[in-house]
């Protein structure tokens, strides 16, 4: 081999190395955007993938009290009525923000998978598939 031939061997060695550098740099850089772009467009909407239940926390308080409110995609549970959560049916599994109904109480009563817990305005709750949940103490609202 002449020098020239190696020359040519390296620099086309090192145009492939950089080529392919470019291809993963610009890929990582789309998956990147996309999913931040997913995350600024689901932050304020219930989004339900693949059966299950997805939600990021809108407001619960304002001005420092309690927003009672029912908005799209709310799911309110009647008192004494036993809901089970499923896939592809009317309560989802997933996370839910727990919110008082009535602007009078903010602490209530759910009982979930048999056991009666304690919840107040905003707490976190995540149903399991197959999971069962009733409101004892009064009509709850599941964000």
């Amino acid at each position: 081999m002449t020098t020239e031939q190696i020359v040519l061997l390296v620099l086309g060695i090192a145009l492939v190395i950089a080529v392919a550098a470019l291809v993963v740099t610009v890929w990582k850089y789309r998956s990147l955007r996309k999913r931040e772009k997913a995350q600024k467009t689901y932050a304020e909407e219930v989004v339900v993938k693949d059966g299950e239940r997805y939600s990021a926390d809108p407001k619960i308080a304002r001005d420092g009290q309690a927003n009672v409110s029912h908005a799209e995609g709310d799911f309110v549970l009647a008192a004494g009525k036993t809901y089970r959560a499923e896939k592809d049916g009317e309560l989802l599994p997933g996370p839910y923000t727990v919110l008082a109904s009535s602007d009078a109480s903010h602490a209530f009563k759910v009982r979930v998978g048999g056991y009666v817990r304690n919840f107040t305005h905003g707490d976190v709750l995540v149903l399991k598939d197959g999971e069962e949940i009733c409101a004892v103490s009064g009509a709850v609202i599941l964000r």
